[in-house]
């Protein structure tokens, strides 16, 4: 399980810049999927409905996907802003108000900078992907996985720096690239 985590993760943080189209069509289906099993709750049918709605929105946003991925940008947007707001204890109409309003102004400069968010997005997604796929592999060495964790628990840097290094590393290497190709997205 760990190997085709860490080629995905690869091939996205290296060339993810080049295949933002389907990035942003498997991102709809996560999206998708993750609604379908709210929408399913404790149904025994939770794995139809994930399906569902995966197959749905990732077919919804295949074709626009200019206008997909700055709806996608617009989206994470917005959950930063919710999520932020909701940590520091606002809830209610405001919160949402706000959240509509980080998802529309997000949109909007996702779809000015598309070419940065694309890189972000697939940057981030690869990352993931990467130590998710090195995760699997720690898990084997017993007294490495508990130093990991221990850290992990023990400090809130940790597990971010572990995402955000690679993320920017990944983001350099792919700005460079369309860079060095004179490449437009």
């Amino acid at each position: 399980m760990g190997i085709p985590l860490l080629a995905g993760g690869l091939g996205l943080m290296l060339f993810g810049w080049r295949l933002w189209q389907v990035c942003v069509v498997l991102s709809f289906a996560l999206i998708g999927a993750a609604v379908g099993t709210k929408l399913a709750g404790s149904s025994p049918y939770q794995v139809l409905y994930a399906i569902g709605c995966a197959a749905v929105l990732g077919a919804l946003s295949y074709k626009p996907a200019n206008y997909s991925l700055a709806l996608l940008g617009g989206l994470i947007g917005g959950g930063f802003m919710i999520n932020s707001m909701a940590t520091a204890g606002l809830n209610g109409p405001i919160l949402w108000i706000a959240g509509g309003i980080a998802l529309f102004a997000c949109s909007a400069l996702a779809f000015l900078n598309r070419q940065l968010v694309v890189i972000g997005v697939t940057s981030f997604i690869g990352a993931a992907l990467l130590v998710s796929g090195l995760a699997i592999f720690v898990m084997i060495f017993p007294t490495f996985y508990g130093t990991l964790y221990s850290m992990a628990r023990g400090s809130i840097v940790v597990l971010p720096f572990l995402l955000l290094v690679p993320t920017a590393m990944s983001c350099f290497y792919q700005v460079a690239e369309v860079r060095r190709a004179n490449a437009e997205l």
